[in-house]
Protein backbone atom coordinates (compact mmCIF):
# COMPACT_ATOMS: atom_id res chain seq x y z
CA UNK A 1 0.00 0.00 0.00
CA UNK A 2 1.40 3.39 -0.99
CA UNK A 3 1.81 6.33 1.37
CA UNK A 4 -1.04 8.14 -0.38
CA UNK A 5 -3.29 5.10 0.04
CA UNK A 6 -2.45 4.99 3.74
CA UNK A 7 -3.41 8.64 4.09
CA UNK A 8 -6.69 8.04 2.26
CA UNK A 9 -7.44 5.02 4.42
CA UNK A 10 -6.78 6.99 7.59
CA UNK A 11 -8.96 9.82 6.34
CA UNK A 12 -11.83 7.43 5.57
CA UNK A 13 -11.51 5.81 9.00
CA UNK A 14 -11.65 9.21 10.67
CA UNK A 15 -14.64 10.20 8.54
CA UNK A 16 -16.44 7.00 9.59
CA UNK A 17 -15.62 7.70 13.25
CA UNK A 18 -17.05 11.20 12.94
CA UNK A 19 -20.22 9.82 11.36
CA UNK A 20 -20.61 7.14 14.04
CA UNK A 21 -20.15 9.72 16.79
CA UNK A 22 -22.54 12.26 15.27
CA UNK A 23 -25.11 9.53 14.69
CA UNK A 24 -25.03 8.52 18.35
CA UNK A 25 -25.43 12.12 19.46
CA UNK A 26 -28.32 12.78 17.06
CA UNK A 27 -30.05 9.56 18.14
CA UNK A 28 -29.57 10.19 21.84
CA UNK A 29 -30.89 13.75 21.72
CA UNK A 30 -31.96 15.50 18.54
CA UNK A 31 -30.41 16.93 15.42
CA UNK A 32 -31.12 20.53 16.39
CA UNK A 33 -29.70 20.24 19.92
CA UNK A 34 -26.29 18.94 18.82
CA UNK A 35 -23.65 21.43 17.64
CA UNK A 36 -20.68 20.96 15.34
CA UNK A 37 -18.46 22.18 18.17
CA UNK A 38 -19.78 19.42 20.40
CA UNK A 39 -19.20 16.79 17.71
CA UNK A 40 -15.65 18.07 17.15
CA UNK A 41 -14.89 17.87 20.85
CA UNK A 42 -16.33 14.36 21.06
CA UNK A 43 -14.10 13.06 18.24
CA UNK A 44 -11.01 14.90 19.47
CA UNK A 45 -10.76 17.45 16.68
CA UNK A 46 -11.02 21.21 16.56
CA UNK A 47 -14.04 22.57 14.73
CA UNK A 48 -11.97 23.83 11.81
CA UNK A 49 -10.63 20.32 11.16
CA UNK A 50 -14.12 18.86 11.41
CA UNK A 51 -15.23 21.19 8.61
CA UNK A 52 -12.57 19.63 6.37
CA UNK A 53 -14.59 16.41 6.51
CA UNK A 54 -18.12 17.83 6.56
CA UNK A 55 -18.91 21.34 5.45
CA UNK A 56 -21.87 21.69 7.83
CA UNK A 57 -24.20 19.75 10.11
CA UNK A 58 -26.66 19.16 7.26
CA UNK A 59 -23.95 17.26 5.37
CA UNK A 60 -23.41 15.07 8.43
CA UNK A 61 -27.12 14.29 8.49
CA UNK A 62 -27.19 13.41 4.79
CA UNK A 63 -24.09 11.21 5.14
CA UNK A 64 -25.78 9.26 7.95
CA UNK A 65 -28.93 8.84 5.87
CA UNK A 66 -26.93 7.81 2.81
CA UNK A 67 -25.24 4.97 4.70
CA UNK A 68 -28.63 3.54 5.67
CA UNK A 69 -30.14 4.06 2.22
CA UNK A 70 -27.24 2.16 0.65
CA UNK A 71 -27.73 -0.71 3.10
CA UNK A 72 -31.45 -0.89 2.33
CA UNK A 73 -30.76 -0.66 -1.40
CA UNK A 74 -28.51 -3.72 -1.15
CA UNK A 75 -31.25 -5.61 0.72
CA UNK A 76 -33.71 -4.74 -2.05
CA UNK A 77 -31.27 -5.95 -4.69
CA UNK A 78 -30.87 -9.23 -2.81
CA UNK A 79 -34.66 -9.66 -2.83
CA UNK A 80 -34.99 -8.96 -6.53
CA UNK A 81 -32.11 -11.27 -7.42
CA UNK A 82 -33.90 -14.37 -6.16
CA UNK A 83 -35.45 -16.86 -8.58
CA UNK A 84 -39.04 -16.38 -7.43
CA UNK A 85 -42.15 -14.76 -8.85
CA UNK A 86 -42.56 -11.01 -9.13
CA UNK A 87 -45.30 -11.22 -6.51
CA UNK A 88 -43.02 -12.95 -4.02
CA UNK A 89 -40.23 -10.45 -4.69
CA UNK A 90 -42.58 -7.54 -3.97
CA UNK A 91 -43.68 -9.19 -0.73
CA UNK A 92 -40.07 -9.76 0.33
CA UNK A 93 -39.18 -6.14 -0.37
CA UNK A 94 -42.13 -4.95 1.73
CA UNK A 95 -41.24 -7.23 4.63
CA UNK A 96 -37.55 -6.27 4.36
CA UNK A 97 -38.38 -2.57 4.57
CA UNK A 98 -40.34 -2.95 7.80
CA UNK A 99 -37.76 -5.33 9.26
CA UNK A 100 -35.14 -2.69 8.53
CA UNK A 101 -37.30 0.01 10.11
CA UNK A 102 -37.83 -2.16 13.19
CA UNK A 103 -34.08 -2.74 13.51
CA UNK A 104 -33.27 0.97 13.09
CA UNK A 105 -35.93 2.89 15.07
CA UNK A 106 -33.64 5.79 16.01
CA UNK A 107 -32.64 6.29 12.41
CA UNK A 108 -36.23 6.49 11.21
CA UNK A 109 -37.18 8.77 14.09
CA UNK A 110 -34.39 11.13 13.01
CA UNK A 111 -35.34 10.81 9.35
CA UNK A 112 -39.04 11.44 9.97
CA UNK A 113 -38.56 14.44 12.28
CA UNK A 114 -35.58 16.15 10.66
CA UNK A 115 -35.57 14.88 7.10
CA UNK A 116 -38.55 16.75 5.62
CA UNK A 117 -37.01 20.13 6.40
CA UNK A 118 -33.43 19.32 5.43
CA UNK A 119 -34.31 17.69 2.13
CA UNK A 120 -35.41 21.12 0.94
CA UNK A 121 -31.68 21.64 0.40
CA UNK A 122 -31.53 20.51 -3.21
CA UNK A 123 -27.98 21.75 -3.73
CA UNK A 124 -26.28 19.36 -1.31
CA UNK A 125 -24.55 16.61 -3.37
CA UNK A 126 -25.17 14.00 -0.66
CA UNK A 127 -28.90 14.81 -0.70
CA UNK A 128 -28.89 14.45 -4.48
CA UNK A 129 -27.23 11.02 -4.20
CA UNK A 130 -29.88 9.94 -1.70
CA UNK A 131 -32.64 11.04 -4.07
CA UNK A 132 -31.03 9.09 -6.90
CA UNK A 133 -30.85 5.92 -4.79
CA UNK A 134 -34.44 6.32 -3.62
CA UNK A 135 -35.43 6.71 -7.26
CA UNK A 136 -33.65 3.45 -8.09
CA UNK A 137 -35.44 1.72 -5.21
CA UNK A 138 -38.77 2.89 -6.59
CA UNK A 139 -37.78 1.49 -9.98
CA UNK A 140 -36.91 -1.85 -8.37
CA UNK A 141 -40.41 -2.09 -6.88
CA UNK A 142 -41.94 -1.03 -10.19
CA UNK A 143 -39.92 -3.65 -12.05
CA UNK A 144 -40.83 -6.56 -9.76
CA UNK A 145 -44.50 -5.62 -10.08
CA UNK A 146 -44.10 -5.53 -13.85
CA UNK A 147 -42.37 -8.90 -13.67
CA UNK A 148 -45.26 -10.24 -11.60
CA UNK A 149 -47.78 -9.05 -14.18
CA UNK A 150 -45.80 -10.80 -16.89
CA UNK A 151 -45.48 -14.09 -14.95
CA UNK A 152 -49.14 -14.00 -13.89
CA UNK A 153 -48.57 -13.60 -10.15
CA UNK A 154 -49.61 -9.91 -9.98
CA UNK A 155 -52.88 -8.38 -11.15
CA UNK A 156 -52.70 -7.21 -14.74
CA UNK A 157 -55.00 -4.22 -14.22
CA UNK A 158 -52.39 -2.32 -12.17
CA UNK A 159 -49.94 0.28 -13.39
CA UNK A 160 -46.57 -0.87 -11.93
CA UNK A 161 -45.21 2.65 -11.46
CA UNK A 162 -48.39 3.97 -9.88
CA UNK A 163 -48.55 1.02 -7.49
CA UNK A 164 -44.86 1.40 -6.62
CA UNK A 165 -45.52 5.03 -5.64
CA UNK A 166 -48.54 3.98 -3.57
CA UNK A 167 -46.39 1.43 -1.73
CA UNK A 168 -43.54 3.89 -1.18
CA UNK A 169 -45.77 6.69 0.11
CA UNK A 170 -47.85 4.51 2.43
CA UNK A 171 -44.87 2.54 3.77
CA UNK A 172 -43.00 5.75 4.60
CA UNK A 173 -46.09 7.19 6.28
CA UNK A 174 -46.44 4.10 8.45
CA UNK A 175 -42.85 4.10 9.71
CA UNK A 176 -43.26 7.83 10.40
CA UNK A 177 -46.60 7.33 12.15
CA UNK A 178 -47.10 10.02 14.78
CA UNK A 179 -47.46 9.17 18.49
CA UNK A 180 -51.05 10.41 18.34
CA UNK A 181 -51.99 7.81 15.74
CA UNK A 182 -50.13 5.10 17.65
CA UNK A 183 -52.15 6.02 20.73
CA UNK A 184 -55.37 5.73 18.74
CA UNK A 185 -54.36 2.22 17.68
CA UNK A 186 -53.34 1.19 21.19
CA UNK A 187 -56.61 2.46 22.62
CA UNK A 188 -58.35 0.23 20.10
CA UNK A 189 -56.29 -2.75 21.22
CA UNK A 190 -54.10 -2.77 18.11
CA UNK A 191 -50.33 -2.90 18.53
CA UNK A 192 -48.06 -1.14 16.07
CA UNK A 193 -46.59 -4.49 14.98
CA UNK A 194 -50.09 -5.78 14.25
CA UNK A 195 -50.82 -2.61 12.30
CA UNK A 196 -47.74 -3.21 10.13
CA UNK A 197 -48.58 -6.90 9.65
CA UNK A 198 -52.13 -6.01 8.58
CA UNK A 199 -50.82 -3.35 6.20
CA UNK A 200 -48.55 -5.90 4.52
CA UNK A 201 -51.48 -8.31 4.27
CA UNK A 202 -53.74 -5.63 2.78
CA UNK A 203 -51.12 -4.63 0.23
CA UNK A 204 -50.54 -8.27 -0.70
CA UNK A 205 -54.22 -8.74 -1.43
CA UNK A 206 -54.27 -5.56 -3.49
CA UNK A 207 -51.54 -6.70 -5.89
CA UNK A 208 -51.84 -10.50 -5.97
CA UNK A 209 -53.39 -12.04 -9.07
CA UNK A 210 -56.72 -13.74 -8.42
CA UNK A 211 -57.23 -16.44 -7.39
CA UNK A 212 -54.43 -15.77 -4.89
CA UNK A 213 -51.54 -18.17 -5.49
CA UNK A 214 -50.26 -20.19 -2.55
CA UNK A 215 -46.55 -20.09 -1.65
CA UNK A 216 -46.17 -23.67 -2.90
CA UNK A 217 -47.32 -22.68 -6.37
CA UNK A 218 -50.84 -24.05 -6.10
CA UNK A 219 -53.83 -21.81 -6.45
CA UNK A 220 -56.51 -21.47 -3.83
CA UNK A 221 -59.77 -22.91 -4.97
CA UNK A 222 -62.80 -20.62 -4.76
CA UNK A 223 -64.95 -21.28 -1.74
CA UNK A 224 -68.03 -23.35 -2.52
CA UNK A 225 -71.32 -21.54 -2.18
CA UNK A 226 -73.48 -22.80 0.62
CA UNK A 227 -76.89 -24.08 -0.40
CA UNK A 228 -79.71 -22.24 1.30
Amino acid sequence: MSFQELIEKEREQRRTYILDTAEKLFFARSFTSVTMEEIAKKVGLNKATLYLYFEDKDSLFFAIVLRKVRTLHKIYNDCTGQKISGREKSHKIGAAFFDFARANPDYFRLLCTTGPGLFQNKENPLAQTIRELLGKELCLVRDVLKEGIEDGSVRNDLDPLEMAVYISVTSTSIVCLSPDWRNVLEQGGITYDQFVADYLRFMSKSIDARPYPEENGKEKKPAKKQKI
